[in-house]
């Protein structure tokens, strides 16, 4: 055992020897080469070598980068930014760990640290991972399960071990250029201001900066701004720093310059058809929405009239028979009304409100694997897709004989290549502009699958044609198109070709489709519309079959836009958006930031030749805050929004998005909890469609159920006031989620429905309600409004009048202390107490009950300060000042505010001298000057002055009396 011990040790003195770095004069690497990190043994008396992953870059910024390692010398900057959920490992000079930012907590998910800069140590380095997922990708997770402080590691090119001075020039401090400015982004003005730092500067060193060659002038401290003049459409600017006349780094800038704005910003509502269709059972549910809806800013709504499943929004279908929604017999799709036609009745509504209404259809979905839904595709398997993948042993199979089509395939695909499949599809479109009045129609999953998809032999015929155009020949199926080495797909010889023929048969199908509307818009008349929704990760959708971009756009490399080879002439000629009147990209990133470089490449891509809409999911922006700013980056960079979808849509919100103002919700929802009587649940929505991390009350106002999906908890409350149902108790209870029972409760009439949702794996609200009710409970809930005109306020009395209201959901009879004390509440539920006040913080205890349960408890604070009369005189003269628009009535108002204040002078005066009758005589007067004084502002609030700033005056004023 001591020898076993030695020779470790001696083993490691050998390692960390032969890795003190030697001093080299120059970089000696090049593209070509392989760096590699490598991380101690796991065991050296066993195996010397400890594993290793290659580095994407050495010393180069990480903007614009994605799923990466990078090794950052001391010659790139002293410290670097080490930015939430990534992993950094700084190592010294003697090639030791010395900082794990993010470990693994043994070898699972690390605790994220938050956001910050490390030392680059002098002669060590730091290495910097990020990418997007833990679970699928091994970036972060090399760095995080291999590096602990400690270990000593190595560097190796082409396998051999080398010291980190080989990547390093030996010329001190390397430049290099910070921005301000987004990578893309997109302005309406023809002048662009571009700004940042320059790093590294050194003294006595020559610099300069320049901007697609114009020099600009770097201030003392590094920093610089230069007006940049843009060109119409896309600009790229290269900022370039030189030392001692040598370049040393190059950052790219993409602005796109749109020399117009659009007037009236369209805002369209996604109703997906399986999460809403059994929503609306009748046509004053659909006509409420709606109104909710227009209240809220949307202008437009995409409706679902063919869902993923293959079934029909609308009963009219003469040229297909496609089967009603209706029809759908899965758990938590069934129960649509047989006799209301969906489209018809949102036209209707929709038209009388002065909403336009576009039809969306999934055009080349035709069954949902998940939920077991096929309308039309078990009569047609000769459509469904024939995928190629390596689960299959390099067989061709239809999707569903598949092993990916029975174990991970959620929607069935058909192949968009079949004649027979392009003329249902048109006529799909065909029958619903020929029977309803819809003002366009949306292409959705007008692609292929995937990469996978189609090799059936039609696909193969059309292809082989396709390559005979270009004196090109299949040679070897599907070998030529790609071939598989276990898992890992490599490429063939005609991959390119491939990819360029499946865009041109998706153009093919658009163009029919140009040809059906415009026939229509020829013979009525009319001017239906053709959009179309795709992801706005362009650069990967060539995988999906589509070039969605002008023909006009040219692609550049300052894009980085992966596989770059395919963007070629004949690939371009198949950007099918000429065939568009505009397009719906979904920006469904998480920023503004991200959102509006995602909008910016769209409108690269349409080179400004087609309108652009920026999706938003509301999925990933139910925080207001957050909402409003994603809402804000796609109302100011495109042509309008697409909000997908309605099943997620709180309007209070999405209104306070649009009008860009703070959403404050003005109400509370509470529930009491049977296991205390004493002690309330506290909600966060009535009636508003749930959302992750939501718990909401549903009344019977909101509809037939609640439309939720089944990953929910739910308790269904009947009109006595007691629980009839519990929806997914012991999966919550017990985290099993194996048997998951469908949400979509009834809401019983006279009653109401929890309902409550986290998000993946958070157990938080779920469990509360699991574990709060079960079946046979006594359960109140209730709505207290009114609070917040109190909340955080300051008074200048030493009393007020405290009210509010509740509104009683279900069954149940309110009350109300305050303070302890009863307080009567009214029929309508309204309530008012009188309250003394202290000088300073103040605190309202405030308990609603309803038959004896509570539902909310609520601690409201306010602050008392001393009233100065005179401060306060004045303040209501300068609003009245600059309010006021008539002279005459201006001037009377101020002197009646004088005279006020001359009698509120001798109260004081006879107070001090003692003549108490006297000073409540002028008392009297002071107040009731006041008083007039108010009458006549809010008698010419609306002619002379603005309600709003006649309510503003009145409320100084108020303090006074």
């Amino acid at each position: 055992m001591l020898w076993k011990k030695t020779m470790k040790v001696l083993t490691a003195m050998i390692l960390l020897f032969s890795l003190i770095p030697s001093l080299s004069a120059s970089a000696d690497y090049s593209e070509d080469d392989v760096i590699e990190v490598e991380a101690a043994p796991e065991d050296v008396t066993i195996d010397p070598v400890g594993k290793m992953k290659q580095i994407n870059f050495i010393d180069e910024s990480f903007e614009g980068k994605a799923d990466f390692i990078g090794l950052y010398t001391s010659e790139f900057a002293r410290e670097i930014l080490v930015k939430r959920l990534w992993v950094a490992v700084q190592v010294n000079e003697r090639n030791e760990v010395t900082q794990v930012v993010s470990p693994s907590v043994n070898g699972g998910v690390p605790v994220w640290e938050p956001e910050q800069t490390i030392e680059i140590p002098e002669g060590g380095y730091v290495l910097l991972a990020q990418d997007d997922s833990w679970a699928n990708k091994d970036f972060r997770k090399f760095l995080a399960t291999n590096f602990t402080e400690g270990d000593v590691i190595k560097l190796r090119k082409n396998g051999e071990v080398v010291p980190i001075t080989e990547f390093m020039t030996g010329d001190g401090l390397v430049p290099g250029i910070t921005l301000d400015n987004e990578p893309l982004y997109t302005v309406t003005e023809p002048v662009t201001e571009l700004s940042g730092s320059i790093r590294n500067l050194e003294e006595g060193e020559e610099y300069s900066l320049t901007a697609n060659g114009q020099e600009v002038a770097i201030a003392a401290d590094g920093t610089f701004s230069y007006s940049y003049s843009l060109s119409e459409k896309t600009n790229y600017i290269d900022l370039t720093i030189s030392k001692n006349g040598t370049e040393y780094a190059t950052e790219s800038v993409i602005v796109f310059y749109k020399d117009y704005v659009e007037e009236n910003k369209e805002v369209f509502l996604w109703v997906d058809q399986a999460t809403n269709a059994r929503k609306f059972q009748t046509s004053e549910s659909i006509y409420d929405m709606l109104v909710l809806a227009k209240d809220a800013g949307v202008t437009a709504i995409a409706l679902d009239v063919k869902g993923v499943e293959g079934f029909a929004s609308y009963k009219k279908n003469d040229l297909t028979n496609r089967p009603y929604v209706s029809e759908m017999t899965a758990p938590s799709r069934a129960g649509s009304n047989p006799d209301l036609d969906l489209l018809e009745e949102f036209i209707t509504h929709a038209h009388s409100l002065g909403l336009t209404v576009h039809a969306s259809t999934n055009v080349f979905a035709e069954g949902s694997i998940a939920y077991n839904e096929f309308a039309v595709l078990d009569e047609h398997l000769d459509w469904e897709e024939q995928i190629y993948r390596p689960e299959d042993g390099g067989e061709i199979k239809r999707l569903r004989e598949s092993q990916y089509g029975q174990s991970g395939a959620l929607v069935a695909f058909v192949n968009p290549a079949n004649p027979d499949v392009v003329d249902y599809q048109l006529k799909t479109f065909e029958e619903v502009i020929k029977n309803y009045d819809v003002d366009g129609v949306i292409l959705d999953r007008g692609r292929y699958d995937n990469v996978f998809a189609d090799f059936s032999d039609i696909s193969k015929s059309q292809f082989e044609e396709f390559l005979a155009e270009r004196g090109k020949e299949l040679t070897n199926w599907p070998a030529d198109v790609f071939t598989y080495e276990g898992n890992t797909r490599v490429d063939g010889p005609l991959i390119d070709e491939w990819f360029t023929y499946r865009a041109s048969v998706i153009k093919n199908f658009t163009s029919k489709l140009r040809d059906v509307v415009d026939g229509y818009n020829a013979e009525r008349e009319k001017d239906v519309q053709i959009s179309s929704y795709v992801g706005s990760w362009y650069d990967s959708y060539y995988l999906n079959g589509v070039n969605w971009a002008s023909p006009n756009f040219e692609y550049d490399e300052r894009l980085k836009f992966p596989n770059d080879q395919i963007y070629t002439d004949d690939y371009a000629q198949f950007g099918y958006t000429e065939d568009l009147d505009f397009l719906m990209i979904g920006t469904y990133q998480d920023t503004a930031a991200e959102v509006k470089k995602y909008i910016t490449l769209g409108n690269i891509l349409m080179n400004g030749d087609l309108p652009v809409y920026a999706g938003m999911a509301l999925a990933n922006h139910q925080e207001p805050k957050l909402q409003r700013e994603v809402f804000q980056a796609g109302l100011q960079n495109s042509a309008g929004l697409m909000i997908f979808d309605y099943s997620q849509a709180n309007f209070p919100v999405i209104k306070a998005s649009i009008d860009d103002v703070e959403y404050v919700k003005d109400y509370e929802i509470g529930i009491s909890d049977p296991r205390d009587a004493s002690t309330a649940v506290r909600g966060d929505y009535y009636n508003v469609n749930r959302n992750e991390d939501n718990i909401n009350v549903y009344g019977e106002s909101f509809g037939y159920s609640t439309g939720t999906n089944k990953w929910g908890v739910e308790a269904v409350i009947d009109a006595n006031g007691k629980v009839v149902k519990m929806v997914n108790k012991q999966q919550a209870m017990n985290w099993s989620w194996v048997q998951v029972e469908d949400n979509n409760s009834v809401i019983p009439q006279g009653g109401f429905v929890i309902s409550a949702a986290d998000a993946s794996g958070v157990r938080e609200r779920r469990q509360l309600v699991a574990n709060a009710y079960s079946v046979g409970d006594d359960v109140r809930a209730a709505i207290l409004t009114g609070y917040l005109d109190y909340e955080n306020k300051t008074f200048k009395k030493d009393e007020i009048s405290f009210s509010g209201q509740v509104q009683v959901v279900g069954t149940g009879e309110a009350s109300v202390k305050i303070n302890g004390e009863t307080v009567a509440v009214e029929s309508n539920g309204t309530f008012t107490t009188t309250l003394p006040l202290e000088l300073g913080v103040n605190e309202v205890e405030l308990v609603v009950l309803v038959d004896g349960m509570v539902t909310h408890e609520k601690l409201v604070t306010m602050t008392r300060e001393d009233l100065d009369v005179h401060e306060t005189i004045a303040e209501a003269k300068e609003l009245v000042s600059e309010y006021v628009t008539n002279k005459g009535i201006r001037t009377a108002l101020i002197a009646q505010l004088t005279n006020a204040e001359r009698h509120y002078d001798k109260m004081e005066e006879h107070k001090i001298q003692g003549r108490e009758e006297e000073a409540l005589k002028e008392e009297e007067l002071y107040l009731n000057a006041v008083d007039k004084v108010m009458k006549k502002i809010d008698n010419h609030s609306t002619k002379h002055i603005s309600e709003e700033h006649a309510q503003e005056i009145i409320a100084v004023l108020a303090d006074l009396l």
